[in-house]
């Protein structure tokens, strides 16, 4: 992000001049909005903080400039304690960089549009549970991993319901949404892809059994279940599989579902 003088003052603890005192010393390793042209604002980029707070951290009464260069030089302000000082001044949500494109793999950009296809929020879902799953697998204690792999995989199959069956009403019951879906195109979901839609509905009828630790309806209190994370794995694929190919096939034309709640 981008901030002013004032508030890159504010993050150092010095005060204005002194940051435009740095930014003429060291302009070399600045960007150019950080010693702009007369008449434009001066800001300072997260990489020129990093800049300016090594400069900061190394300051003394009779600085050391041949060192501090040294220092910049080799990159040391990307050490991660600049770093994590960076991050403690930083905002969650912050104004799109002036330089942002393709390249840049480290965030999103969030926005009124949302996702470019009706299905691509799902099939995101998707991968998210399913590298929740995978890691449950991996790390050798598949419990700590349980239940927000299981909300996880829950959610994304409500999803992929509401979306194939164009589903308006707001519930979160799967075997509310499977009936909707058959009545809506006049068919029955298959076997055993039903029934396993089924069998999570059984355990999680209202969408809270994995989502707090003390749910209310207290599904699993009386009943002991063995899920085995490998054939879950296989099962869910099938599931996703089938109402993806769905999907696509009723959406050929383009148009994308009815939002669903």
């Amino acid at each position: 992000m981008n901030r002013t003088v004032s508030q890159t003052a504010r993050v150092l603890g010095v005060d204005s001049h002194q940051v435009k005192k740095w930014a003429h010393l060291f302009n070399e390793y600045l960007s150019s909005n950080a010693n702009p042209a007369k008449g434009r604002t001066r800001t300072f980029s997260d990489s020129d903080l990093l800049v300016l707070y090594y400069v900061f951290m190394h300051w003394e009464d009779d600085p050391d400039f041949e060192s501090i260069k040294i220092g910049l030089n080799n990159e040391e302000h990307y050490d991660e304690r600049f770093m994590e000082h960076l991050f403690i001044h930083t905002p969650l949500l912050q104004e799109p960089p002036d330089d942002l494109d393709e390249t840049w793999r480290h965030g999103i950009l969030l926005n009124g549009g949302g996702v470019n296809a009706y299905l691509e929020l799902a099939r995101n879902y998707r991968r998210g549970a399913e590298v929740l799953l995978d890691s449950a697998l991996e790390s050798g204690e598949p419990l700590d991993w349980g239940y927000p792999m299981l909300f996880a995989y829950r959610h994304t199959l409500e999803l992929y319901l509401k979306i194939i069956g164009e589903v308006d009403e707001i519930t979160h019951s799967l075997r509310r949404c499977v009936h909707l879906v058959e009545q809506r195109h006049g068919k029955k979901i298959p076997s055993p892809i039903k029934e396993w839609i089924l069998e999570l509905d059984k355990i999680d009828p209202a969408g809270t059994a994995f989502r707090y630790a003390d749910d209310e309806a207290r599904t699993l209190e009386y009943a002991e279940y063995w899920v085995d994370f490998v054939q879950f794995k296989f099962a869910m694929k099938q599931v996703f599989d089938m109402i993806d190919r769905a999907i696509l096939r009723i959406g050929a034309s383009g148009r994308p579902a009815k939002k669903t709640k």
